[in-house]
């Protein structure tokens, strides 16, 4: 275990100043926030910090919903401050295609985008990620990143079912893959923005959601606005058209009908 730490302190020289490891945690994401509430709150600095944890017992997905969480999967935050409000606005946008670009690497083909940013491989679920910010004395930012990798989850997803790296791959070195993950999302998403135009062009690309469709969306409130898309705005929102009338949807999961 120390020795996996250590390599994968030593390749993320640079993105990362601080790596946190859990074998249980509770949930990184909260674990985060958490962080990120109490430096903002004692003004304090932090330089990048990484999160990991091999399991979680009260993981989190969108809204609120639980992501089983059980050993053997990636589940991480990415911890940063000082980024300019622009770049937040897109950190959705450029994690999802960091998260691609990562799973894509180690051998996952036909792997799609779901709005905002599921990962899909087959129509399946393989990879969440929840971004969350805080507006303070100072901007902080957490990322977070959850893949499955051997077992598949019982509990669906928005209507989606869930796939592994492990079932699409067949077998391999699971511990392999999970480092070159790991290290390939803090990599690409820290290099994303520094230039994240190129990268926002290719999550459009990358949606499996085009202007025609017809979408069911699940909103926070538990209601689901219905429509046909009309266009994805350039931040990333969706414009449907809803009996008749236009309206921007800017966050929700989209549901099987």
């Amino acid at each position: 275990m120390r020795e996996r730490l250590d390599r994968l302190t030593k390749q993320l020289t640079g993105h990362v100043e601080n790596l946190v490891h859990f074998d249980v945690a509770d949930s990184t994401h909260a674990l985060a926030r958490r962080i990120i509430a109490e430096m903002d709150e004692e003004s304090q600095k932090l330089g990048a910090t990484l999160i990991l944890a091999d399991s979680q017992d009260q993981g989190e997905g969108r809204s609120g919903r639980r992501w089983e969480s059980p050993a053997g999967g990636i589940y991480l935050n990415w911890l940063r401050s000082g980024i300019k409000a622009e770049t937040i606005s897109q950190l959705p946008m450029l994690a999802a295609t960091a998260a691609w670009d990562a799973i894509t690497r180690i051998g996952i083909s036909e792997a799609r985008i779901r709005w905002p940013n599921d990962i899909l491989v087959d129509g399946r679920k393989i990879a969440g990620i929840l971004v969350f910010a805080r507006h303070g004395g100072a901007s902080w930012v957490t990322v977070g990143l959850g893949v499955n990798m051997e077992t598949v989850p019982v509990v669906e997803e928005g209507g989606v079912l869930a796939t592994s790296i492990a079932e699409q791959i067949g077998k391999g070195d699971v511990e392999a893959w999970r480092h070159d993950l790991v290290c390939a999302f803090v990599d690409g998403l820290d290099n994303l923005m520094k230039e994240p135009a190129p990268a926002i062009s290719r999550w459009r690309e990358l949606l499996t959601q085009r202007p025609g469709d017809t979408l069911n969306v699940l909103l926070a409130s538990g209601k689901v606005a219905s429509g046909v898309l009309v266009e994805i705005t350039e931040e990333g929102f969706l414009k449907i058209r809803e009996n008749g009338k236009e309206r921007i949807v800017t966050g929700g999961d989209v549901i099987e009908s």
